[in-house]
């Protein structure tokens, strides 16, 4: 198709490449003369877009960011030993047995209320929201500011397709060693912690279980040394400290980079 006539909304070349089909399009007289025609089909579709974007698909995407603000909100609150956050959570549990729905052990409150409130005709995008609330939450963004962190993140979709390219559980556990070596939360001594442990493995790391009290104590549960554990709670360490990590690795490469121009300042000096 040599002579193909194509209507669009600018002229800058004597002729366009269709990239789709690798054809050569030629602007003609004819062709400028419908770019003029108000009739147009083409006009007539974008503006019927622009006008959807703009309205139903804007309003649209907004209550959808509204009602998983309204679900990040609810796991806050449920979130503690109050009377009513233990209230919440036995109202997610008695929803869940009702309606028969099951989770694998583990599964996280937020993915829970999210597949409660949209069902579980589409995994994906379960999926999907559940990333995104969670992301939210290791970055420690409040119920309120949800709607504009989806946005200002470019869509629920970006805010997967970001946490695809996340560390592994390993590697986050890796990065965030340096940063916990120097933090100190507490020190105790037990002697039925320590005849639980490996004596020869002094200087190494083991993970705690413990239950918070209402009075403010720690009750050390369980203690184990294993790598899988530890990997997992390092993970989660990073999660919650990633912000501090990045910062903290920013300062690190910059010192490094003014220490290499100091030293070849140095050298061409001398």
């Amino acid at each position: 198709m040599s002579n193909t006539t194509l209507a669009v909304t600018a002229v800058k070349n004597a002729t366009t490449v269709a990239a789709a089909t690798k054809t050569t399009l030629k602007v003609t007289a004819k062709t400028k003369v419908v770019l003029n025609d108000n009739t147009n089909f083409v006009f007539a579709l974008v503006n019927e877009r622009k006008q959807w974007e703009q309205n139903a698909y804007a309003k649209s995407n907004n209550e959808k960011y509204k009602l998983l603000a309204d679900c990040y909100a609810k796991y806050l609150a449920m979130c503690g030993d109050k009377a009513k956050a233990k209230d919440l959570r036995e109202q997610l549990d008695a929803y869940i047995a009702a309606n028969k729905l099951v989770f694998r052990k583990g599964t996280h409150n937020l993915v829970k209320i999210v597949k409660c409130v949209f069902g579980d005709a589409d995994k994906r995008r379960i999926s999907t929201y559940g990333i995104v609330l969670r992301t939210a939450l290791a970055q420690g963004k409040k119920a309120n500011e949800i709607v504009s962190f989806i946005k200002n993140s470019g869509g629920v979709q970006e805010i997967k397709l970001a946490r695809g390219n996340a560390l592994t559980t390993k590697a986050k556990a890796e990065a965030v060693q340096t940063f916990l070596a120097k933090k100190v939360l507490a020190e105790l001594t037990s002697t039925k912690i320590a005849e639980t442990l490996d004596a020869s493995k002094v200087g190494q790391q083991v993970v705690f279980v413990a239950t918070q009290k209402a009075n403010g104590k720690f009750v050390i549960n369980a203690v184990t040394e294993s790598t899988g554990a530890l990997n997992t709670a390092l993970a989660a360490c990073y999660s919650n400290n990633k912000a501090k990590i990045s910062n903290k690795k920013s300062e690190q490469k910059a010192a490094a980079n003014d220490a290499a121009i100091n030293n070849a300042v140095n050298k061409a000096a001398a």
